[in-house]
């Protein structure tokens, strides 16, 4: 369990400032701050092999040419992090919202779908991230900023992100649309729905399909899946918030909190409040 202080930050972009394009080496902001909860995308892109980021509870290394990518609500921290690195921030509808837009977005930000939160990159891609990363620096930096530029040029380096991505046994793109779709439904809708039959017919296929095509692309079931998405949350709650456990239980769609605490306790190995208080200490 990393080390996180009690009491967790809730981090917003400045009002008309949808995005941020930082470089340490210029930059004595940066915004790498303790545990922290945003309500913005980004992108960590790592020059050197020194620091590690905390992301929902995992420890990362840092690695050169390594890029982290963290969602809204996701839990971060960094530690040991030295001045060289970059950073792109930017709020949840700053990018066009456009079809092939958003398979890319759901490529890159992949939050909640069982894959390691960063990509690593081939020496290959320097070529294309150094000159946009200046681009993207020199017209954030602008007197007048212009923020459709930003956003064309932000949008062609998350995609020659994903080209230039090397992927590793453990961390594949899911490329099936169907996967797509059910981990934005339990995102949606796991407070509230946690029968598979619900989401099967979102999919128009059978509970049996649906388990197939989730077990293929990430290895567990939708069972699993949605039981998943409701600890993370506890978790989060349990460990940065002062909500009590009850709250904690209607919050997520439980009726009965003793029934909460039988399932947690049922899935950790051990009930809420002794999750809270180990952590605590």
């Amino acid at each position: 369990m990393v080390n996180m202080s009690n009491k967790i930050n809730v981090i917003t972009l400045p009002k008309g400032n949808p995005c941020q394009i930082i470089d340490s080496a210029i930059d004595d902001e940066g915004g790498i701050i303790g545990a922290h909860r945003h309500d913005y995308f980004e992108i960590i892109w790592c020059l050197d092999d020194i620091g590690k980021q905390s992301i929902d509870f995992v420890e990362y290394p840092s690695k050169k040419g390594r890029f982290f990518t963290i969602a809204p609500g996701q839990v971060h921290e960094t530690a040991e992090l030295t001045d060289n690195y970059r950073m792109m921030i930017f709020s949840t509808d700053f990018l066009e919202n456009r079809p092939r837009h958003q398979r890319m977005f759901n490529a890159v930000f992949r939050a909640h779908d069982d894959q390691q939160p960063y990509f690593d990159t081939s020496d290959d891609g320097l070529a294309y991230f150094e000159p946009l990363f200046a681009l993207l620096l020199d017209e954030f930096h602008q007197p007048q900023t212009d923020w459709d530029l930003i956003e064309s040029l932000l949008t062609s380096f998350l995609r020659y992100l994903l080209r230039f991505s090397i992927d590793t046994e453990d961390k594949q793109v899911v490329k099936d649309t169907r996967m797509t779709k059910v981990l934005e439904l339990i995102e949606c809708h796991y407070r509230s729905q946690r029968h598979v039959q619900f989401y099967a017919d979102a999919l128009s296929i059978t509970s049996k399909r649906l388990n197939e095509l989730t077990k293929k692309h990430v290895g567990k079931t939708i069972t699993r899946l949605l039981h998943d998405r409701i600890l993370l949350e506890a978790n989060r709650d349990l460990l940065f918030s002062t909500k009590t456990v009850k709250t904690i239980a209607l919050d997520l769609g439980f009726d009965d909190p003793s029934y909460f605490g039988r399932f947690y306790r049922g899935q950790m190995g051990e009930s809420p409040a002794e999750f809270r208080k180990r952590t605590s200490e």
